[in-house]
């Protein structure tokens, strides 16, 4: 019986041997069986972003264009009403000027001025002269025909110098004889009591004397 026993425990062993060498062998083929794990590859090739510097267009806005205005140059002595200087009146002053420049002592005063209570042909209106011995007539266009001008006739005494004639002038060829132009006066003018007077042949009376702009407005072009 101890034989029997002794038969089945190696049994057993030899049994368990070999279960353990099974065992031992499909681990070792169970490794060997196995392959790495595959790496994807992607056929796509690698986007590369490349920073690019872009400069903005700058925006026109557009100026709106400025209104010409139109501003006087003129100064406010120009655009005032002449004064008559004191020297030149002979109730102010004893000392009696030369005659040229009594002559441009008037033409400076009445330049650029509208004489009203006197017109162009003697009679009461308004007349209009400026620099250069130019007449506006009554439409404010020049005169073609005549210039103005102030002198001192033969006639007119000495004593009183504060008279002169305002004139005007017809412009005309020149020849071997001189002008073909004719001058005529018609109107004389004083000052008298701080008045400037007209005189015709048959009356006498105050004009007034201010700023003509249209003058001004001509000599500014």
């Amino acid at each position: 019986m101890a034989l029997g026993l002794a038969r089945m425990i190696r049994r057993l062993f030899v049994t368990f041997i070999g279960l353990c060498i099974l065992a031992v062998s499909a681990v070792v083929i169970t490794c060997s069986t196995d392959t790495p794990p595959t790496v994807l590859t992607s056929s796509e090739p690698e986007q590369t972003f490349v920073r690019v510097t872009v400069t903005p267009v700058p925006i026109v806005t557009p100026t709106p264009a400025a209104t010409a205005i139109t501003q006087s140059q003129l100064t406010t002595d120009q655009l005032a009403d002449p004064v008559f200087p004191d020297w030149l009146d002979p109730e102010l002053n004893d000392e009696r000027p030369e005659d040229e420049l009594v002559i441009e002592g008037w033409r400076e005063y009445l330049s650029n001025t509208v004489m009203t209570g006197i017109d162009v042909y003697g009679s009461v209106g308004d007349f209009t002269v400026c620099d250069e011995g130019i007449i506006l007539v009554s439409d404010g266009e020049v005169s073609k025909s005549n210039l103005w001008g102030i002198t001192r006739t033969a006639a007119m005494s000495p004593s009183q110098w504060g008279t002169v004639a305002l004139i005007a002038e017809t412009p005309g060829e020149q020849n071997n004889s001189g002008s073909t132009g004719s001058t005529y006066t018609f109107a004389t003018l004083h000052r008298k009591d701080g008045m400037i007077m007209q005189s015709t042949v048959s009356s006498m009376h105050e004009i007034t004397i201010t700023r003509s702009m249209s003058c001004l407005e001509l000599s500014a072009e």
